[in-house]
């Protein structure tokens, strides 16, 4: 599986353009950059990228089929490279719109990226390693996070920006020399090629591979035999079930505030008056993350989806009912002298028991709750809603801060976390161990 680290590499590539704006925008309202930027600026900055991460799903879907996995993900490289030189360029020309510009390619380069890489990892690994792979992609944009917090505070603008293309470059040059998935080179009848691609995989002779060749070449034949259509997201009551059960896991994803938390962790912490210095306490946030993320992949298939996700809604609701608590005493003029190192530890839980529930299951159960033939569509559709809502929240985050101040935009988070957890207590079905007929029946009652 020599082809999962240079694949994901393209994760850590948008988990840097995702946290950026952490160590940035201070930087930009401190007037340490040529480009002062207004409060409403520094929230276009925010959100432009989950906006431009809603429209591209869907292309990518098509790009996939029609081009390939791999030409498709090694050709998201460049955009991301084309968007890192227009920021790059930005300071110089003290523009603000060329940052925008940068932005939104950044965006619908994630949204083909958690379109497109799933797909191909989940065709090219082996039954035995497919289960934890929706985990690997947490733990490398959580590389990527953490790569913005350690570096961004301690350079300037330019030097951080270069820092930051060089992984997409990374990226190209070590997936050029991996295989096409085998499934997109049988559909494309390329049998001879997809056998190489599998032995090559496997690293293993080619009769040795001959049995999984077969099973992949029936797949692939019932798959275009049952070719979905939009309609068929709304053909049955099982389907209709998990279609909202998806929308609604990920979007309370994101109405808990992660993006948030994410995208404006340095100024969060520099706005607690905390003891600790707020580039030190982002690091370890974005450590507790990267940490949190690897002990994923080895509870998930013990414990199962459930519990998991239980455990994480109701730890961000603790976690975010503490730090509201903290703001709103410091806004009612509380000396909070004493308790300085609440947010750290707030956060830090929440980052936790995100991390291990809500950070990558909502993603790992749509793909056991869908048919085949409509999984692709759902997927698109629900991480354009996933997409649109991180928008809405990174927006309007730094504007509702100000409005309702940072103790209530922080509460409607912890609100939001107590509806997922009722949601996923009441209306989610445990799918560890169960088949897809038997989540089939289950969701069709």
């Amino acid at each position: 599986m020599l082809s999962l680290p240079p694949a994901n590499l393209l994760v850590t590539s948008v988990g840097c353009a995702l946290s950026w704006t952490s160590p940035t925008l201070p930087k930009m309202e401190s007037g340490e950059t040529d480009i002062p930027a207004s409060s409403s600026e520094q929230s276009w900055i925010g959100s432009l990228a989950p906006l431009g991460a809603v429209f591209s799903p869907f292309l990518a879907g098509y790009a996939a089929d029609r081009w390939g996995r791999k030409t498709t993900l090694i050709a998201t490289a460049c955009p991301v490279i084309v968007g890192w030189v227009l920021i790059a360029c930005a300071e110089p020309a003290r523009s603000i719109p060329l940052i925008y510009v940068g932005r939104i390619i950044h965006g619908l380069c994630v949204g083909v990226a958690f379109t497109v890489l799933p797909m191909y990892c989940g065709e090219i690994a082996e039954d035995k390693v497919r289960g934890a792979l929706g985990s690997l992609l947490q733990i490398m944009i959580s590389v990527g996070l953490l790569s913005q917090y350690v570096v961004g505070p301690y350079v300037s603008y330019l030097v951080l920006t270069i820092f930051s293309v060089v992984v997409p470059f990374m990226f190209a040059g070590a997936m050029w020399f991996i295989p096409e998935s085998p499934y997109q080179l049988i559909m494309a009848r390329k049998n001879q090629q997809a056998l190489e691609s599998l032995q090559w995989l496997r690293g293993t002779k080619s009769e040795a591979v001959k049995e999984e060749l077969a099973i992949i070449e029936e797949n692939v034949r019932d798959m275009l035999a049952n070719k979905a259509t939009p309609r068929d997201l709304i053909a049955t009551k099982a389907t209709v079930t998990a279609l909202y059960l998806s929308v609604g896991l990920v979007s309370l994803q994101q109405l808990t505030g992660i993006n948030a938390i994410l995208f404006y962790c340095q100024t969060i912490f520099q706005t607690s008056g905390s003891g600790l210095d707020s580039s030190v306490a982002t690091i370890i946030v974005g450590t507790v993350m990267l940490l949190a993320s690897t002990c994923t992949p080895f509870v998930v298939d013990s414990l199962g989806r459930r519990i998991l996700l239980l455990f994480s809604a109701g730890g961000m609701a603790v976690s975010l009912a503490a730090l509201g608590t903290f703001f709103n005493l410091q806004n009612n003029g509380s000396d909070t002298s004493s308790i300085g190192w609440l947010p750290v530890v707030s956060l830090v839980v929440y980052i936790i028991v995100y991390s291990v529930g809500f950070g990558s299951l909502p993603w790992a159960v749509m793909g056991e709750l869908f048919t085949p033939n409509v999984k692709s569509m759902a997927s698109s559709v629900s991480a354009s809603i996933c997409w649109f809502f991180a928008f809405l929240i990174t927006k309007f985050f730094s504007t509702l801060s100000q409005e309702l101040g940072s103790d209530y935009a922080i509460w409607i988070f912890g609100i939001f976390a107590v509806v997922a957890f009722v949601s996923v207590f009441f209306l989610l079905p445990e799918t560890k161990g169960k088949s897809l007929q038997e989540i089939q029946t289950i969701l069709g009652g």
